[in-house]
């Protein structure tokens, strides 16, 4: 188990009312925020299937998932360590508390989701052997 606490400043200070910039091929970038209140960014995964994922987060407030381009999935256990796929479908959001990850079945970095979340949270992750119940290595 690893946790980290985001504290502001936690998302870059951008002009307003100008076109922001993306970066292509990467995981996570956090475009801009509103103090107090929320944080925007892009989520892409490297991923590309169920399998390839062995560790999930969860943070201690919601996040809003929309797909925007691609194909993009979630894998989300819950509490009791029972897991379920969640397929992202464009301008479908969704919101997510449990414990999660992302893979895009369309090759990495394939499909795009905007995120909203608190610009302030703790984040706790943990390997799906951990939210299983399994011993490590099992």
């Amino acid at each position: 188990m690893k946790v980290i606490r985001t504290k502001f400043p936690s998302f870059p200070k951008v002009k307003s009312d100008k076109l922001l910039g993306i970066k292509a091929k990467k995981r996570w970038q956090v475009l801009c925020g509103d103090r107090r209140h929320y944080r925007i960014g892009f989520y892409s995964p490297e991923y590309t299937k169920k399998s390839d994922i062995k560790i999930l987060e969860r943070h201690d407030c919601p996040e809003f998932f929309m797909l925007i381009k691609g194909r993009l999935s979630l894998l989300i256990i819950d509490e009791k360590g029972k897991e379920k796929v969640v397929n992202l479908k464009p301008l479908k959001p969704v919101f997510v508390e449990g414990w999660h990850n992302g893979f895009c079945p369309g090759g990495k970095f394939s499909g795009i989701s905007i995120v909203v979340e608190r610009d302030e949270f703790t984040t706790v992750y943990k390997s799906i052997n951990e939210l299983k119940g399994k011993k490590k290595g099992v």
